[in-house]
């Protein structure tokens, strides 16, 4: 009796260790495609702390799960899996629907980008003490190329073989998405908190000293620098315009060319996430849970 007992006992804690401790490799069939736009880096300052707002969260839970250390850097969304990266080094996979949990990989420092991924690489920072960039090989958990680079900020984004970067001290990069190789630099000398985004040959971006900056892709001139005059901490979105928004509360629309003010509008919270566009309006949130429809061509309130 005692010896069934045992092995009871034996066979459950080996498939909760198992469950636990399940190491994530992509599939084969699965691949993920090149993201121009990837996920907002987020960022959540002092500004306006003191203020409350009436904003409950009255929001439709669909599921939850508990993760090993605090969350760091954005979440990022592909093949079906939400992945979450933690203070502890982790990177937790789950299923998008359900949150069943599919799986992790181990890191020796915190990833404070999230994961931009393609094909079957993801592209990810770990933060102090390594101050790494990685580009990881998800069928077999390999590394392909690594980079010394001091806290990069925001998430990259990648255009055919290019990926755009940013770091903590100023200094902008693009380099060869396989070899890891540099194409072009630029020393900015601000932050940029959020990360690049990128249309029709111009990759953009926003710094925490307001201004907004447009490299020509391939070569890295600087096309576009504009100052909003306010710290700009969430990548922009692009259509017709440039939309933009700022910690002062202020939102802009910009000529995607030129960088010309086409309208603004102030509002009383501070603005920390990235717009997002349909065909006619842009939806822009702020720090006192208000959602706006703006028209896109005069940015009233629709």
């Amino acid at each position: 009796m005692k010896t069934g007992k045992t092995i009871i006992i034996l066979l459950t804690l080996s498939i909760l260790l198992s469950g636990c401790g399940k190491k994530f490799r992509l599939e084969r069939d699965i691949e993920y495609q090149p993201i121009v736009w990837p996920y907002s880096g987020g960022y959540d300052g002092d500004s306006n702390k003191e203020k409350s707002s009436d904003f409950s969260g009255n929001l439709n839970l669909k599921w939850s799960r508990k993760i090993s250390g605090n969350p760091i850097g954005p979440l990022s969304i592909g093949g079906g899996k939400l992945i979450a990266c933690t203070t502890t080094g982790r990177i937790s996979y789950f299923e998008l629907e359900t949150g069943r949990y599919r799986g992790k990989f181990k890191t020796k420092a915190n990833v404070q980008t999230g994961l931009t991924i393609v094909d079957s690489l993801a592209y990810f920072a770990s933060g102090p003490v390594k101050n790494r960039f990685i580009c990881l090989n998800l069928h077999n958990r390999k590394t392909l190329w690594f980079a010394g680079i001091k806290d990069v900020t925001g998430a990259p984004t990648i255009i055919d073989n290019r990926i755009y970067l940013a770091s903590d001290f100023g200094m902008v990069e693009c380099r060869d998405r396989i070899s890891g190789e540099i194409i072009w630099q630029d020393s900015v000398g601000a932050k940029s908190l959020a990360g690049p985004s990128f249309d029709e040959g111009i990759v953009y971006f926003p710094f925490e000293n307001g201004r907004l900056i447009g490299f020509e892709e391939i070569t890295g001139k600087m096309i576009i620098n504009v100052d909003l005059k306010q710290p700009l901490v969430s990548k922009v979105a692009i259509d017709e315009m440039i939309f933009i928004s700022g910690v002062a509360g202020t939102f802009s629309a910009l000529d995607k060319k030129t960088g010309k003010i086409i309208w603004e509008r102030s509002f009383e919270w501070p603005i920390w996430t990235s717009p997002a566009t349909d065909e006619n309006m842009v939806f822009v949130g702020d720090n006192g849970g208000l959602l706006r429809a703006l028209d896109k061509n005069d940015g009233q309130t629709l």
